[in-house]
């Protein structure tokens, strides 16, 4: 070798040593958890099983936990400490589908596209009616004059007809930057938080408005039920029952079917040629109080003084049944899996203690998070007891499972300033839209009312309002695998952070 290029080899080796010591401990704890998350990751994998082997995860059933017993297998496999169920109700009872079918008879023939709504009771083996149609139930006195004595034998269409969807309509959304800039530009939240204890009182009034309605048309001898709502291309949407304790109404037979197929039937009606449908339901109640159980396990913190604080990650297991639950909410459950493997494989021991539940009746009315609280951090109408103050933070993911964008701060301004700087290091991988607004509907709120600092991350639709949230359609076809990859490596990012900074995130109320 020439010795100008023994020279240019030496002062380039000196530059490229000088260069590599200048990597922050940061960078390089980045660079590992990429590396991790992108080249080995088992995200995709695990989804798969717990959504096709396990499918459906509804609150009260054997299938729930069945599928909580995998995932309790899984979270051990990945290195979790004190893996283990919490139970969160003694009587949420359980129900199955065994078997069920519609058809129109008359005038002509045609399947109707159907799923029962949850607690349906079975009908009383292959019956056959006339529809009816009614159009509401929001007044029930005129319901009881109009149609006493007329609907024994009969179907009831329930609603009116549902508006056209275009077959132009776009499927999948993502959010545009411009939507994420005025996100990012409001200083106040608009969206306003309702306390837990006033929450759950309307929901009881809310969530069982069609009870008066549903036990008129029974005891008035109707055979069953027919609602739909309005989705893309045929989508069943059979959600929205929620008697879901021991001692509530058990419906009649109550379905949803296919806008469409709703569609033919109404105006069959308003042509004077009400249709015949025939169809059979079968299913089972039972009540098995150790099916339901929030899932919890953790990195136990290492350092001293710190492990005594922990950052608690939480994501709802439960789902509808119609689907297996993969956008709502098992690719979010398994990203917070794969979050914690990234950690552990990379070597990384946190020095705060990090947590994990996976809570089960989210659906229902926030059941295993509300246990989960009550238990650890106090009563409802009770101050906030010394555990929550030990926690620094509280991670929520359910939007779907599309890529992370950002956070809402849940109108906690005093966290901008620690989220900011966690996202500038992955700003390649998101946008990184910091939002003072509210995300309402999930089991963040829980722990915002304990004044915990709370925070769900501003993810993607894709096809989640459009196609697949609590409908037939909500399978792992609609999960890009991409995006729960980069979801597992942003939030094992923040999760790294979170856990070395020097102090916890800032409560609102402090």
């Amino acid at each position: 070798m020439k010795s100008k290029t023994l020279i240019t080899a030496f002062f380039f080796l000196i530059f490229a040593t000088h260069g590599f010591s200048q990597v922050s401990e940061e960078e390089l704890m980045l660079s590992k958890i990429r590396k991790e998350g992108f080249t080995n990751s088992e995200a995709m994998s695990r989804l798969s099983q717990l959504t096709d082997l396990y499918g459906q995860r509804l609150t009260g059933t054997k299938a729930y936990l069945k599928a909580a017993n995998w995932i309790s297998d899984e979270m051990k496999e990945v290195g979790l400490q004190n893996v283990h169920f919490e139970n969160y109700c003694s009587d949420c009872r359980g129900w199955d589908i065994k078997t069920f079918h519609m058809e129109m008879v008359a005038p002509n023939y045609m399947n109707i596209s159907a799923y029962p709504l949850v607690m349906s009771k079975s009908t009383d083996g292959i019956v056959s009616g006339s529809i009816i149609s009614i159009e509401s139930f929001a007044d029930m006195k005129k319901v009881r004059s109009e149609f006493s004595g007329k609907l024994k034998g009969k179907v009831v269409l329930l609603g009116k007809e549902p508006k056209k969807k275009s077959l132009l309509d776009t499927l999948e959304f993502r959010l545009s930057d411009n939507q994420l800039k005025q996100m990012e530009q409001k200083v106040t939240a608009e969206i306003k938080t309702t306390p837990l204890p006033e929450l759950f009182e309307k929901w009881k009034t809310e969530d069982k408005s069609d009870e008066a309605f549903l036990k008129f048309v029974e005891a008035e001898g109707a055979l069953a039920v027919l609602i739909t709502r309005s989705m893309y291309l045929g989508v069943l949407h059979p959600a929205g029952t929620y008697y879901f304790r021991d001692g509530d109404l058990k419906p009649l037979p109550y379905f949803t079917i296919m806008p469409e197929h709703f569609g033919r039937l109404y105006r069959m009606i308003k042509l004077n040629t009400p249709p015949t449908i025939r169809l059979n339901l079968e299913t089972e109640f039972y009540t098995e109080p150790e099916n339901n159980v929030n899932i919890i396990g953790e990195i136990t913190g290492s350092d001293a003084k710190l492990k005594s604080e922990s950052i608690l990650l939480g994501a709802h297991f439960d789902s509808w049944h119609a689907g297996t639950g993969a956008t709502d909410n098992g690719a979010n459950s398994i990203v917070l899996i794969e979050a914690l493997r990234i950690l552990k494989q990379i070597g990384y021991q946190p020095k705060r203690t990090i947590k994990i539940g996976h809570w089960g009746g989210e659906e229902q009315a926030f059941l295993g998070s509300a246990a989960y609280a009550r238990k650890h951090f106090g009563a409802l109408n009770d101050s906030p007891n010394k555990e929550s103050k030990k926690i620094s933070a509280y991670l929520n993911l359910d939007n779907g499972a599309g890529l992370i964008r950002g956070i809402y701060l849940q109108n906690n301004e005093f966290a901008r300033p620690a989220f900011k700087k966690i996202f500038e290091p992955i700003s390649d991988m998101s946008t990184n839209a910091i939002s003072i607004e509210n995300s309402l509907s999930t089991d963040h709120e829980t722990f915002d009312y304990y004044n915990i600092p709370s925070f769900q991350f501003i993810q993607d639709k894709l096809a989640y309002n459009s196609a697949t949230h609590h409908t037939n359609l909500d399978f792992l076809e609609y999960v890009h695998e991409d995006d729960i990859m980069k979801n597992a490596v942003i939030l094992a990012w923040t999760i790294y952070s979170l856990d070395t900074m020097p102090a916890k995130i800032p409560r609102k109320l402090d």
